[in-house]
């Protein structure tokens, strides 16, 4: 049996070393917090650009070589095709009420993940009734060497299923 005194050391000790391995992962979770804030702020930023139709301002919140998956169309790679896919999707549907929820934000030194859903009215420019969409995302983020943070990879879909082919 080891003595109180002992075991008491022993017990301080072990407290100290879980201490000591703690503190970086503190620190990075106080430092990931500024940096998760910075990417709400790239979050609302797509949110105000997507409501107001703007395809420029959207590109613009990727890197230069950044990626979208968009649902039911190829992929779009640099910012002049992801603005081009904008500028298309918004000339053929008015796009009200976009709101992106976060779920989980996750920030690893440079890199960093968002995951979350969305919903939006759609309304097509050419007659047609809106459509209330929501679905889920996952978007994938570099701090880019001046603090600011864009966006590398982005995809995502639909929660409703396809509507249904017309009738023949």
């Amino acid at each position: 049996m080891i003595g109180t005194s002992k075991m008491y050391r022993r017990w301080g000790m072990v407290c100290g070393v879980v201490t000591l391995a703690a503190v970086p992962a503190l620190a990075q979770q106080r430092a990931g917090s500024g940096a998760a804030a910075e990417i709400g702020k790239v979050r609302t930023a797509y949110e105000t650009a997507g409501n107001a139709q703007d395809g420029a301002a959207l590109a613009k919140l990727f890197a230069a070589d950044g990626t979208l998956m968009p649902p039911h169309a190829p992929v779009q790679k640099g910012r002049a095709a992801i603005e081009a896919y904008y500028k298309n999707l918004t000339s053929q549907v008015m796009i009200h009420g976009l709101s992106i929820k976060p779920t989980e934000t996750r920030v690893l030194g440079d890199v960093a993940y968002d995951i979350g859903t969305y919903s939006q009215a759609l309304m097509p420019m050419k007659g047609g009734k809106m459509v209330d969409d929501k679905g889920k995302y996952i978007t994938l983020l570099k701090k880019e060497p001046g603090g600011s943070w864009t966006i590398t990879h982005s995809i995502y879909n639909s929660d409703l299923p396809l509507p249904a082919p017309a009738a023949k």
